[in-house]
């Protein structure tokens, strides 16, 4: 255990060493750059590649493919990367930097084709079993690909935010037979608050676009694409959460939150359903989206629950807000007696 846990925190220290290094050198070298005469401008070049193309690289080496955290984590770096190069190289030797940028947009364009791709063929590789969840079916379908659980997890959670934002507008409520559905979704005003966030980013993110733009192109269009992309996230986590509701079976109940949670619980194992929540501290989940529960279910003891990008977390209490709350009380009463 000791030797896994040291395994993962080797990559985030190799980053940060190379890095340390790359700068350093760059920084050395960049103060010689006015003595060197015609070689200045392939030195500049290559220290460009090294702030913009390197950095990144390592990051994704070292820290999301280890961690196997989703390919977004690496957008924050590249800006980053970028913004520095066009802060520390001069500005008569930004020429490959300009090179850079003209490209950003394609590039950027090409990935989200591939992870839409990726969605859609594990989602048609997915639909063998109509019982299962969705975003179960996809998990499935992405360990056919990929053999690693964890992988599969990540990679099904891209797909979900794609299939979901852009494919789901004809799909169905997830509600197997044997069960009751209950939505939670528009008591609470879901669709107001996503409609206000959107309008937001919207509005913020072309200002801060614009602000970029003044120092780099590449940097303005990486970070438009990924707040679209937040966007579409905030698009994705509605229409999971209308489509995955809380579902009531006749000995558990499955608690859903769109993207964000699924635990299934036995009924067995609630001890209590009340008003006020439980101080459980961490282990006491509220499952609206930034809204107050009307319900809290306390467990008998705590369970794990999945998240998005195959993290897992203890819970102990539960914080719904069933559109249909007195039903939900009923039914949950009858099925315990």
């Amino acid at each position: 255990m000791h030797s896994a846990a040291a395994h993962g925190r080797a990559g985030p220290l190799l980053f940060v060493g190379i890095v340390t290094g790359v700068y350093a050198t760059a920084m050395v070298v960049l103060g010689q750059l006015p003595h060197m005469g015609g070689r200045a401008g392939a030195v500049a070049v290559g220290l460009t590649l090294d702030l913009v193309v390197v950095v990144p690289l390592t990051f994704y080496l070292f820290v999301i493919r280890r961690r196997a955290l989703p390919i977004v984590a690496l957008v924050p770096i590249l800006v980053l990367s970028v913004l520095a190069a066009s802060r520390i190289i001069p500005a008569e030797h930004q020429q490959m930097l300009r090179v850079l940028e003209a490209l950003a947009v394609p590039m950027e364009l090409a990935l989200v084709g591939w992870i839409g791709w990726r969605a859609a063929r594990a989602l048609r590789e997915a639909r063998r079993d109509a019982s299962l969840d969705p975003i179960d079916q996809l998990t499935h379908a992405a360990f056919e690909l990929t053999r690693s659980d964890r992988i599969a997890a990540v990679v099904a959670s891209e797909a979900a935010v794609f299939w979901y934002a852009i494919g789901s507008w004809r799909a169905r409520v997830h509600a197997p037979a044997g069960t009751t559905a209950f939505s939670h979704h528009r008591r609470g005003g879901h669709a107001g608050i996503v409609l206000a966030f959107i309008l937001v980013l919207a509005v913020e993110g072309l200002a801060v676009h614009f602000l970029l733009l003044k120092w780099s192109a590449l940097a303005a269009w990486i970070f438009t694409i990924g707040t679209a992309y937040g966007a579409m996230w905030l698009i994705a986590d509605f229409r999971a959460t209308m489509l995955r509701p809380i579902l009531v079976r006749d000995q558990s109940v499955v608690f859903r939150a769109g993207l964000r949670f699924t635990l299934q619980v036995p009924l067995a194992r609630i001890a209590a359903i009340g008003r006020e929540k439980p101080q459980f501290g961490k282990e006491s989940v509220n499952l609206t989206f930034l809204g107050t529960p009307t319900h809290w279910l306390t467990l008998s003891e705590p369970l794990v629950a999945c998240g998005a990008y195959g993290f897992h977390r203890r819970v102990r209490a539960i914080g719904i807000e069933p559109d249909a709350g007195d039903e939900f009380d009923d039914i949950l009463r009858d099925r315990s007696v």
